[in-house]
This record gives C-alpha cells, structure tokens and sequence, in this order.
C-alpha cells in the first residue's frame, strides 16, 4: 500500500513540474522569460522587459553611458527575433 502511494506522489510531481515548465519555459513559449535564457529572451535576469533600439547607434549611446556609470563592459546585439539592438553584458 505504501509503494502505491509513493508511485502516485511521484507522478503527481511529475504532472506538476511538467505543467509548470510548460508555463514557464516549455517549447510553446514565446518570447519573455523562459527557463532557458538567452538571446531571444525578451526579459531581463531580473524580469524587467529589455529595450528595443531601431537604431545601432542609440544602443552604442546607451551601452557607453551605462559602462560610464557602472564600469561594466557592455555590447550591443542585434535581436533574431524582434529585429532591435538591445544592449547587453559584454562577454
């Protein structure tokens, strides 16, 4: 009796985890957060919405003045799948 409750705990958790990466970082998801981040990614580490520049140059103004500011190195990239520069870590 006790190992039958186990095997459905177990699969209740599993149901759960499945659900909740679906949600959240599952192949459906669009752009936003994921649990996989990346350059598509359309959030920031902290969950903030990332800026789109139409233009290079106003994301190269911005990545200098936030290097200025922070002493971090910055790059600018263009995005795959909204087609802006964002500004991002340098690496």
């Amino acid at each position: 009796m006790s190992a039958l409750v186990v095997l459905l705990g177990a699969v209740a958790l599993i149901g759960v985890v499945l659900s909740w990466a679906g949600r959240f970082g599952g192949g459906s998801r669009g752009t936003g957060t994921s649990l996989r981040r990346g350059p598509s990614s359309h959030t920031t580490s902290r969950g903030r919405a990332k800026v789109g520049y139409a233009k290079r140059a106003d994301a190269d103004q911005q990545a200098r003045r936030l290097m200025e500011r922070d002493g971090v190195a910055m790059n600018v990239y263009r995005c795959s799948t909204c087609d802006k520069w964002h500004v991002g870590h340098g690496r």
